[in-house]
């Protein structure tokens, strides 16, 4: 059976026993004037905007808040508490229990941001923009804290080194050099997922004068409607790579990372494209395969982030790591070095220069 290319969000479907809303914030919609908002009003509101929203968000983002959505209904309906509209208290006591669930800092921080967003799609007030919230949030994050959910778990690294044990662990069979093409480019352009599977034949690029390739990213998490520029440093060995699996694999035009058999074909799947989850389990599992140790770590952002790595232990600047793979700004890309940085921070060149005096006399 066919799937549909835009996925439901399915925000309304248990919201049919909401008996009241109160009036709508002043500051929530300016510059309209407060009103009250019926019931129906706010079915109505969210149909249009769930539709909306699916249409206008990427598949993964959809699902995440539909997934999201679900454990706050689920809450509301095992506990009688009415989903819309949502007191700071109210909010305050779904966060603790699902931290008493153990669920983890992102978990929590999206559940947050899911409850909000379909408020203000309601026309409702969000209950986190409250004055009340942000001392109930410090309360949360104290929780966090004591139950260890407050660490961020990161990708393992798939730095240069780790890219070439892989490279050379692989044959010349259609799946080794599709493989060895894909962990090469996510290396060179430290793409994200969604990026190297939306990669097609005609987005390389070469320039004759120097010699050189690159990759026109058409769009990505923070470039979605692809007006920005963008274009990712290439290799020559990536390309005499990606020539060895279009050939292989009779690839001229089109998407140029595939299946190689194994999955059905699914109509609107543009040429057979990789799913983007299907990256991951590439690198993971060429990981294991090359024995290495933080194979089980692997994702699909793994080479993104060793690549971002490499660049840091080579003395590149956060501006040039951001430009490199294409961040809006330094937050994440001082997340991904964090390690990386503290063999180059301060204390590390007063230790560095104490030992060379110490040597010197």
């Amino acid at each position: 059976m066919t799937e549909p290319t835009t996925l439901p969000l399915r925000v309304v479907d248990a919201l049919q026993d909401l008996t009241s809303a109160p009036a709508i914030a002043p500051n929530i919609h300016a510059p309209r004037p407060a009103m009250a908002a019926s019931v129906e009003a706010v079915l109505e509101r969210l149909t249009t905007w769930s539709t909306d929203f699916a249409e206008g968000s990427a598949p993964a983002t959809v699902k995440a808040v539909r997934s999201d959505w679900a454990q706050y209904l689920a809450w509301c309906e095992a506990t009688s508490a009415t989903p819309l509209p949502a007191s700071v208290d109210q909010l305050e006591t779904f966060l603790s229990a699902a931290i008493d669930k153990g669920r983890k800092r992102a978990t929590v921080d999206r559940y947050l941001y899911t409850v909000g967003l379909v408020h203000v799609a309601a026309g409702l007030p969000s209950p986190s923009k409250d004055p009340d919230w942000p001392v109930k949030w410090k309360k949360l994050i104290r929780r966090l804290k004591t139950t260890g959910g407050h660490a961020r778990k990161q990708a393992g690294e798939l730095d240069s080194a780790g890219i070439e044990t892989i490279l050379a662990s692989l044959g010349d069979s259609p799946r080794d050099l599709r493989d060895a093409a894909l962990l090469s480019m996510a290396s060179d352009t430290l793409c994200r997922e969604s990026e190297l599977v939306a990669i097609r034949v005609e987005h390389l690029h070469h320039n004759r004068r120097r010699n050189t390739w690159s990759l026109h990213v058409t769009f990505s998490k923070t470039n979605q409607d692809g007006v920005a520029p963008d274009y990712r440093f290439v290799s020559l060995e990536t390309i005499a790579r990606v020539r060895a699996w279009q050939a292989a694999a009779n690839i001229s035009e089109g998407a140029l990372f595939r299946p190689v058999g194994g999955r059905p074909k699914v109509d609107g799947d543009p040429a057979d494209a990789l799913l983007p989850q299907e990256v991951a389990r590439i690198f993971r599992r060429r990981a294991k395969a090359a024995g290495l140790e933080n194979a089980t770590s692997i994702s699909g952002h793994s080479a993104r982030i060793g690549s971002a790595n490499d660049l840091s232990e080579h003395s590149a600047t956060g501006i040039q790591i951001q430009q490199a793979g294409g961040w809006k700004t330094d937050r994440m890309v001082t997340y991904y070095t964090r390690r990386s940085s503290a063999g180059v921070n301060a204390m590390a060149k007063l230790r560095t220069s104490a030992a060379a005096t110490k040597t010197s006399d």
